[in-house]
C-alpha cells in the first residue's frame, strides 16, 4: 500500500495590480533613502541594515502581520569590498604535488595487480571490511594479484624490505537485486544522487564553484535556492533533519512570547542509542528497492563525533567507512598507505568519494540507486578550501552526465563557514546560516511536467532542510505514483518541511512558523549599533556568560572547564522594533583571557529591565583543541579546559 499523505487546499493570494505595486514601491525606495544607515563592526551572524531586500514573500494582507512575522530576504554581493580580503580562488593544496605520481598497483573487475609488470618491488595487498564505525576487520597480506573480495583494498609495496608506497583502492562489489517491501508495480522511479560539501554556504558556492554551477544550470536546468536556512549550529543537527527529520536543538520562541518547540532527541537519545530503529532516508530507499551508499571522509562522521554510536547496522548497501577507518586510525593502515592523500600524489578525500560514487553509479545500470557523498574536509575549516576542487566537480558530472541526466541531483551544503575572520562581513555572517542548495532533475521531466516551474517559484522564498528532505520523500514516494504530475500543496504525515516539487503552502515563510531557530534566522531586521560603553551593555554580556556557565554546569562539566566571564562588547546591535515593549539585541560578547571565548547571543531586555538571553548562545570564534578535555559535541563550544595538557586530539565539526 502506497502512503496517502493529507492534501492541503492551495488558497492563491489575490493579485496586486501593477499601479499600487509601482506606488507602494516607490514609496519603500523614498523612505529607505532617508533611513540612516549605521553600520556594525562586527556582524557575527547580525545582519546590518541593507537597503535590497526581496519582495517576493510579501502578500497583500502584510498589513496585518507584526513586524516580527515579516521576512525580508537578503539580496547581496558575492564580491563585496568587505569579504574580497578573504578570498583567494587561487588556493590550492595539490600546487606542489607531483603529477607523475601514478598509482603502482590497480583495482580492476574485482582483481589486484600491477600498473608495470615490470616493477622492482614487493608489493602486497590486504582487505578492510567494516566490524563497526570505529574498527574494521583486516584481512591478511596477499602477495599475488589476484581477485579480492573487498571493496576497501590497501595496496603496499616496498624497495629493500623498506615500505616505499601505499594506496587505498576502492571498488563496488555488486549484490543481489533487493525486494521492495511496498508494492513499487506502478511507480515511475529514478536514481537521487545527494552530493553535500561540508560548511559550504550558497554565496561560498557562487564565488568557489563557477564551472560547477554554470554546467549544472545551463546543462542540467538545475535550479538554484538562494534561501535556504541552517536549522542547527553544526553538521549534526542539519544533518539528522535531513536524514532523519527530527530537530535536536530546541527553538526558542520567547521573542514571540510563545511556548519553545522542544528537540526530538536528546543528546543522550542522540549519541548512546544506536539509530538503527529509526528511519532514515536510506531505510526509506531500501524499503522501495533501491541499492544505497554512503561515503564521508572523515572516520568520525555526521552520526559518530565525538563519542555517539551511529548505525549498529548502517542502512547502506555500500558504506566508505573501512576506508576512513584505514586512513586515519591506529592500528589499520600503515603510515605509508595513510600519507598517500597528504599532497606528493596529487590525490584528494573527495577524489576518493568521487571514484566509489562513480564505481556505485556504473554498477548497477539496470538497478535504482540512492547515494549521499558528505564532503567534510574540503571547506571545513577555510573560505579557500573549495575553490580548487570546482573542476573535479564538473569533470565528474561531464563523466557521468548520462546517468545524472536520468537521475535527481542534489548538490547542498549543510551550513556555512562557522569561524575565522570572514564572520565579521555582512556577507560571511550571512554564510554561516546560508547553506547552498541546488536541485536538476531527470531530463525526460524538464518539459514534460511542471516540477521546474513550482521550483523556481518555491526557490524565492525561506527553506530549510526540512523541505529538502521532503522534496526527497515526494520524489520517492508520492511524485512517482503520479509520474510527477501533482501539483497541489503536500503535508507529509510526521515531517516538517514541503515538497519543492510542487506548490507549497500559501503561507508567509518566516522564521516563526518555520522550525528555524531565532538564532540563525537569515529574514532581514533593520538593527542600529548602539554603544557598547555603558551599564546596560556590560549587564548584557554578564547574562550571556551566565548563560554559558549554566549549559556547563547542566552538563556537569564545571570542574574542567574554567568559568567564562565578559571582558567586552565587540558588538551590540538594537532592532529597530521592540517586542511588546521590550528592546531586542544582537551580542557578540568577548570572555576574559585565557579563553577570549567570542559567543553571540540574541537577548530581550524587558520594560523592567530584567535581561533575558534568547534561544542558543553561539561561539563565534574557533576554539580548536581547547575544549579537548571533554567530549560532549554540544558543550565544546562553551568550554576552555582547565588543563590545557590534558586535551586530546579532537576536530570540531
Amino acid at each position: 500500500m502506497l502512503e496517502t499523505p493529507e492534501q492541503i487546499q492551495h488558497i492563491p493570494w489575490r493579485s496586486i495590480t501593477r499601479k499600487r505595486f509601482f506606488v507602494a514601491f516607490f514609496v519603500v525606495l523614498g523612505l529607505t533613502i532617508l533611513i540612516s544607515v549605521y553600520t556594525p563592526l562586527y556582524y557575527f551572524g547580525s545582519y546590518q541594515q541593507i537597503f535590497q531586500v526581496s519582495f517576493r514573500q510579501k502578500s497583500e494582507n502584510r498589513t496585518k502581520m507584526s513586524y516580527w512575522e515579516q521576512c525580508e530576504l537578503p539580496i547581496y554581493d558575492f564580491y563585496n569590498d568587505e569579504i574580497i580580503p578573504y578570498v583567494n580562488p587561487n588556493v590550492n593544496p595539490l600546487s606542489r604535488c607531483n603529477a607523475s605520481l601514478k598509482p603502482l598497483t590497480t583495482l580492476i573487475n574485482g582483481s589486484w595487480g600491477l600498473k608495470d609488470k615490470k616493477l622492482k618491488l614487493e608489493c602486497r595487498t590486504r582487505c578492510h571490511w567494516r566490524e563497526s564505525e570505529r574498527r574494521n576487520k583486516i584481512g591478511n597480506w596477499s602477495y599475488q594479484p589476484g581477485p579480492v573480495d573487498c571493496e576497501v583494498l590497501e595496496a603496499v609495496c616496498a624497495e629493500n624490505n623498506t615500505d616505499v608506497y601505499g594506496y587505498l583502492h576502492t571498488q563496488i562489489l555488486p549484490t543481489p537485486p533487493r525486494k521492495p517491501k511496498v508494492e513499487t508495480k506502478n511507480l515511475k522511479q529514478y536514481d537521487v544522487t545527494v552530493i553535500l560539501v561540508d560548511s559550504l554556504a550558497y554565496s561560498q558556492a557562487r564565488r568557489s564553484l563557477p564551472r560547477t554551477i554554470s554546467y549544472m544550470t545551463n546543462h542540467m536546468d538545475a535550479v538554484l535556492f538562494p534561501y535556504v536556512n541552517k536549522v542547527g549550529d553544526n553538521s549534526r543537527p542539519n544533518g539528522v533533519a535531513l536524514w532523519f527529520g527530527k530537530l535536536l536543538q530546541k527553538i526558542d520562541r520567547s521573542l514571540f512570547d510563545e511556548e519553545s518547540i522542544m528537540a526530538d532527541w536528546t543528546h543522550n537519545y542522540m549519541c548512546h542509542v544506536f539509530k538503527d530503529n529509526e528511519t532514515s532516508l536510506f531505510h526509506e530507499f531500501q524499503k522501495y528497492g533501491y541499492k544505497t551508499l554512503l561515503a564521508e571522509d572523515w572516520a568520525e562522521g555526521t552520526l559518530n563525533w565525538p563519542n555517539c554510536k551511529g548505525f549498529n547496522k548502517p542502512p547502506f548497501d555500500h558504506y566508505m567507512r573501512p576506508f576512513q577507518n584505514a586512513l586515519e586510525r591506529k592500528n589499520h593502515g600503515l603510515d605509508v598507505t595513510k600519507r598517500h592523500l597528504k599532497g606528493q600524489m596529487c590525490r584528494e578525500h573527495h577524489h576518493t568519494m568521487l571514484d566509489y560514487l562513480g564505481q556505485f553509479l556504473d554498477a548497477y545500470p539496470d538497478q535504482k540507486k540512492f547515494s549521499w557523498v558528505w564532503a567534510i574536509n574540503l571547506g571545513h575549516d577555510t573560505e579557500n578550501g573549495i575553490a580548487h576542487s570546482d573542476n573535479d566537480f564538473y569533470n565528474f558530472m561531464v563523466k557521468h552526465r548520462q546517468q545524472l541526466d536520468n537521475s535527481f541531483v542534489v548538490f547542498v551544503g549543510d551550513h556555512g563557514l562557522r569561524f575565522g575572520g570572514v564572520r565579521k562581513t555582512f556577507v560571511g555572517a550571512l554564510d554561516v546560516n546560508n547553506p547552498f542548495l541546488a536541485i536538476s532533475i531527470p531530463k525526460e521531466l524538464r518539459k514534460t511536467t511542471k516540477i521546474l516551474d513550482h521550483m523556481k517559484e518555491n526557490a524565492k522564498k525561506l527553506q530549510t532542510h526540512f523541505d529538502t528532505r521532503s522534496a526527497i520523500l515526494d520524489i520517492l514516494k508520492f511524485q512517482s505514483a503520479s509520474n510527477f504530475t501533482d501539483t497541489k500543496p503536500l503535508e507529509i504525515p510526521g515531517e516538517r518541511g514541503y515538497s519543492y516539487l510542487r506548490e507549497q503552502p500559501s503561507i508567509i515563510r518566516n522564521c516563526k512558523n518555520t522550525p528555524i531557530p531565532y538564532q540563525y534566522c537569515i529574514c532581514q531586521f533593520n538593527k542600529t549599533t548602539v554603544s557598547t560603553d555603558n551599564k546596560v551593555a556590560l549587564s548584557i554580556g554578564e547574562h550571556i556568560a551566565n548563560s554559558v556557565n549554566e549549559q556547563l554546569k547542566e552538563g556537569n562539566f564545571a570542574e574542567d572547564c574554567i568559568e567564562m566571564k565578559v571582558d567586552r562588547i565587540l558588538s551590540l546591535l538594537k532592532y529597530d522594533q521592540s517586542m511588546n515593549g521590550s528592546d531586542v539585541y544582537s551580542v557578540v560578547a568577548e570572555m576574559k583571557k585565557p579563553s577570549q571565548a567570542d559567543f553571540k547571543a540574541n537577548v530581550k531586555v524587558l520594560p523592567t529591565g530584567k535581561i533575558k538571553v534568547l534561544g542558543m548562545v553561539e561561539r563565534a570564534n574557533s576554539y580548536k583543541r581547547t575544549a579537548d578535555c571533554i567530549a560532549s559535541e554540544h558543550h565544546r563550544p562553551y568550554c576552555y579546559c582547565k588543563n590545557q595538557q590534558s586535551a586530546t586530539t579532537m576536530k570540531s565539526t
